[in-house]
């Protein structure tokens, strides 16, 4: 037995895909691409998959992994050639490597994951603006999320059937930086334990400037110990 880590995209019509959709578009994968797999055992033997962390639905990513335990070695270029043969349109395998068959279940070292905010301006403000206008108007919107991430504390409005409540989310967001081109590259805690959405982070921003903004959402790396 060999146990491969497998790094995919997630992106097109597959972002509309749940994590179960996703495991059985995989497992079905396996099967066409005639990939030797082993099986859980018990009653209803599966193919020995573990998914690093489940992605919310909607969102794109460049950086999901999975273990998959092999009855024996393949080659790696042939197996991410013959498996993405069979995927569907918006899931690709971009890469993996053998680790030990023995290390600790990948799930439970998940602790942290970083995503990419693009900010979607309103059109009715970038309208009958000049290029200066524009830039001085979306380096606006940067520095107030700077400032609402720059708080001591992030309070943010959590809803749930039974109650509303806010809750403090700044020891949950570990780093973040703009890039060049004005996008929010932004890492947080996740895993079994904490799990922070990039979508929860967003919506106390949009309460902090008193505005509805859109986003784009990308998830691009997943971290592990």
């Amino acid at each position: 037995m060999e146990k491969l880590r497998v790094i995919y995209s997630k992106s097109k019509e597959a972002i509309y895909l749940s994590h179960l959709d996703c495991l059985k578009v995989f497992q079905e994968a396996l099967v066409r691409a005639d990939i030797s797999v082993g099986f859980s055992k018990g009653f209803n033997p599966r193919p020995e998959m573990t998914f690093a962390h489940p992605l919310s639905v909607g969102i794109e990513s460049t950086g999901e992994i999975f273990d998959i335990i092999l009855t024996e070695e393949i080659d790696i270029p042939y197996f991410i050639k013959e498996l993405n043969r069979v995927l569907p349109s918006g899931l690709t395998l971009l890469a993996a490597e053998y680790v030990n068959l023995n290390e600790k279940a990948l799930m439970s070292r998940v602790y942290a994951a970083t995503y990419l905010i693009t900010f979607i301006y309103p059109k009715d403000k970038l309208q009958g603006k000049n290029l200066k206008e524009i830039e001085k108007l979306k380096k606006n919107y940067q520095n107030k999320m700077d400032d609402y991430l720059s708080q001591r504390n992030i309070l943010v409005l959590k809803k749930s059937k039974d109650r509303m409540e806010r809750i403090d989310i700044k020891t949950q967001i570990i780093n973040y930086e703009f890039t060049l081109d004005g996008k929010l590259e932004i890492t947080v805690s996740t895993g079994s334990r904490t799990n922070l959405k990039p979508e929860f982070v967003l919506s106390g921003y949009k309460e902090y400037i008193d505005e509805e903004l859109e986003f784009e959402i990308k998830r691009t790396r997943i971290l592990y110990m």
